[in-house]
């Protein structure tokens, strides 16, 4: 299953000014008068396992893969923390993605996928009724009751 088209974030040829323009083309077009805008923070730091997994089979994704992502991103995960010279005691990590991993990028739009093409059954398909860039997205309705 490829990447949903209203996800511009990480994704070559696309950036924040792709979704500005979705945005201002829409607005000026009359398509939405309600203007919602979402912010999934701290998104990556909540991706849990169970949910990941459940995308990435929904996905086709090949069993092997599944086994590599869960072994190398949360399997006996922990870290500690040094602050002013003293080193913590080690605590468990079994939640959310790696910061500074490049599968992290590539987990989360898989991740999100389903629910953007939720948001966009309806949508033309030349312009999205809620285009996302990573974790940040606008909904935008002609009604509120739409929203």
């Amino acid at each position: 299953m490829p990447y949903s088209r209203v996800q511009a974030g990480f994704r070559s040829g696309y950036s924040t000014l792709t979704n500005v323009l979705i945005l201002h083309h829409q607005i000026e077009g009359d398509a939405g008068s309600h203007i919602v805008f979402l912010d999934f923070a701290p998104a990556f730091d909540n991706v849990g396992w169970s949910h990941l997994e459940r995308e990435l089979k929904a996905q086709d994704i090949n069993p092997l893969v599944l086994r590599l992502i869960h072994q190398l991103i949360y399997q006996d995960m922990s870290f500690s923390l040094i602050v002013n010279g003293c080193l913590s005691a080690q605590q468990n990590r079994n939640c959310g993605l790696l910061q500074g991993s490049p599968l992290s990028p590539i987990l989360f739009n898989r991740f999100i996928n389903s629910l953007l093409q939720s948001l966009n059954w309806q949508s033309r398909p030349s312009f999205p009724s809620a285009p996302f860039f990573a974790d940040d997205g606008v909904i935008i309705s002609p009604t509120i009751q739409h929203a």
